[in-house]
């Protein structure tokens, strides 16, 4: 198995996990997150690592093509699975417009430089 493999049994195992612990018992589940999400530096920093590591084994064996068309899909599985909350969303959104999206530029620059990176790949190559 080669990194991408190991990566994509872990986050399967970790879905399948996710869905049990949801289903049997949703606030063990919420108890948990909230436990975890007390410490949002932390949090943060774990998330950055993450990505960077799993972003350099994903960005160095994929094109930027299928990386960015595999993020549109979780978007939209994203999006399928947060439409049923979309008051509660709109009230978190309106409290994020509200404070500024200044803690969120590092976030917005990754975005930023994938779609234009992904903007390139397909109207610059030949």
């Amino acid at each position: 198995m080669d990194a991408l493999d190991v990566m994509a049994v872990i986050f399967a195992v970790v879905v399948l996990v996710k869905l049990a612990a949801l289903l049997v018992s949703p606030a063990w589940w919420m108890d948990s997150a909230g436990a975890m999400l007390n410490y949002p530096r932390a949090c943060t920093w774990a998330y950055a690592v993450l990505a960077a590591v799993v972003g350099y084994f994903v960005l160095t064996r994929m094109e930027i093509v299928e990386v960015v068309s595999a993020m549109l899909l979780t978007s939209l599985l994203t999006g399928l699975g947060i439409t049923p909350y979309s008051r509660t969303i709109l009230k978190l959104g309106k409290e994020m417009a509200g404070e500024g999206f200044g803690r969120l530029w590092p976030v917005m620059a990754v975005w930023s430089v994938i779609a234009v990176w992904a903007l390139y790949a397909v109207l610059a190559s030949p």
